[in-house]
């Protein structure tokens, strides 16, 4: 009896070990009408602060002076949710002021004028953040997606060809059309260009910009053909879609010499969303992207900076480099105790996802469906309130701060929910053996007192 009891418990959890383990959380079943305007449009999955120094170098080798030179450097700046960098220095080697100069697009640039090098000598500019940057996974649900405005700025500028961006070349336009034939659905139309993307194009690191059209015909090129023929292909298929360029680190403690590019689409009702098809990541951003031109630069094309100057030496004898370097740092740096309950909410929110992962493998959520559901209920409330409190943190600081306590709150709940379900099911599978051995020892009991006195009544009818 035993050993069928231990059966059927393993069976409930293998039952529900699949689903657990294979399957990903269903938000769109617990979105109500009412909630369409307030969901969960990403997951963060960690959070990180950080300082990042941009050191620029620019070297005379000539005897005789470099004269009238500038500088521009684009600066880290805070357009999407995936990181609030804040520039606290901007010095140079010579104490030379700069300008702060803004594009069209809302570019902003560090901008050095009338710069002298004399011979053999160097000058040196330095910029410092401080950054608190995320990890997101976007959730994307299909009937959550509004349509485009095709007669709004944003749709008509982030639709168009641009320079490395031939979205209205005939192979380009022929080859979106081929991969997103009978799609009606806009976020898999982009998983195709996706898709195609990455596996189309080969890594080789060119020594200049190439561009879309290029990448398509020629099937290799860097981060920066990878984003150009994803945004010219999405543009072509009528989705918005811009270049993000920047730096991107692999994790903490590292130097650059070199930036990064990217790209971004935009879906109605959830803002742009992050891909980098170099690296893999799709509707996703790992926390160490930082970007500095939000595409269609008008100052300067995408790079990192440029340096000019009207007179000196040829080209050849004045070098340019850039040292990019990052290393993590105590949340204490930003004097704000929204970074700490933010940093507190993602620790709290990873607990609350393990204890569901354990409550699942030990079946509690199918033994207990309908309190399942509201753990899960307010698991989805936490993250939708610590995502409002990132979005709204620059503009609303109180509200910020009241929706990330709020946060830390509800996953506290979730993992205390959530265990109270884990006791309750373990207090079921022991309860079961015990009350049928229980039962098992009286029927024996029973038995045996029943067999004791049919044994009486024998002795005694032979006697």
């Amino acid at each position: 009896m035993t050993s069928k009891v231990n059966c059927a418990i393993l069976l409930l959890f293998l039952v529900s070990l699949p689903s657990t383990l294979y399957s990903t959380p269903q938000y769109s079943t617990l979105i109500t009408q009412a909630d369409r305007k307030n969901f969960l449009k990403y997951e963060v999955n960690d959070v990180y602060v950080e300082t990042v120094k941009h050191v620029i170098k620019i070297s005379n080798f000539y005897f005789t002076n470099v004269v009238g030179g500038k500088l521009f450097v684009p600066i880290i700046r805070n357009e999407t949710s995936s990181h609030y960098a804040i520039l606290y220095n901007v010095s140079s080697s010579n104490g030379a002021p700069f300008t702060i100069e803004k594009d069209d697009s809302g570019n902003i640039y560090a901008c050095w004028d009338n710069i002298d090098i004399r011979g053999q000598g160097t000058f040196q500019v330095e910029l410092d953040y401080h950054v608190f940057s995320f990890s997101l996974h976007y959730t994307v649900n299909s009937s959550l997606i509004t349509d485009y405005n095709s007669a709004s700025d944003l749709y008509k500028k982030y639709t168009q060809p641009e320079d490395f961006i031939e979205s209205d070349d005939p192979e380009i336009v022929s080859e979106a059309k081929s991969l997103t034939r009978n799609v009606s659905d806009f976020h898999e139309k982009v998983l195709k260009i996706y898709e195609f993307v990455k596996n189309h194009i080969h890594y080789v690191i060119q020594p200049e910009e190439r561009g879309a059209l290029w990448a398509l015909k020629n099937k290799t090129g860097d981060c920066s053909e990878y984003s150009y023929l994803f945004v010219a292909l999405c543009r072509a298929a009528g989705i918005p879609a811009r270049v993000q360029a920047g730096f991107a680190f692999h994790g903490f403690s590292e130097t650059l010499k070199d930036g990064h590019m990217w790209a971004e689409y935009y879906l109605g009702n959830y803002g742009w969303v992050p891909v980098d098809a170099t690296w893999g990541l799709f509707d996703a951003t790992d926390g160490h992207h930082f970007s500095s031109i939000q595409s269609v630069p008008e100052i300067i094309p995408y790079a990192n900076y440029v340096f000019n100057y009207t007179s000196g030496p040829e080209e050849e004898y004045v070098k340019d480099e850039q040292l990019v370097s990052t290393k993590p740092c105590s949340v204490s740096i930003f004097n704000d105790s929204f970074v700490e309950n933010v940093v507190k909410t993602v620790s709290k929110l990873r607990q609350a996802k393990f204890t569901i992962l354990i409550g699942k493998i030990f079946g509690a959520f199918a033994l207990f469906p309908s309190e399942a559901k509201e753990v899960k209920r307010t698991l989805l409330e936490s993250e939708v309130q610590l995502q409002n409190a990132i979005e709204s943190w620059e503009e609303s600081p109180k509200i910020a701060q009241s929706e990330a306590i709020n946060a830390f709150e509800k996953a506290e709940k979730v993992v205390h929910d959530a265990w109270l379900l884990i006791v309750k099911t373990l207090t079921v599978f022991i309860s079961i053996p015990v009350i049928i051995l229980l039962v098992a020892s009286i029927l024996l009991k029973r038995q045996h007192q029943t067999q004791q006195k049919e044994k009486v009544v024998t002795e005694v009818s032979f006697t």
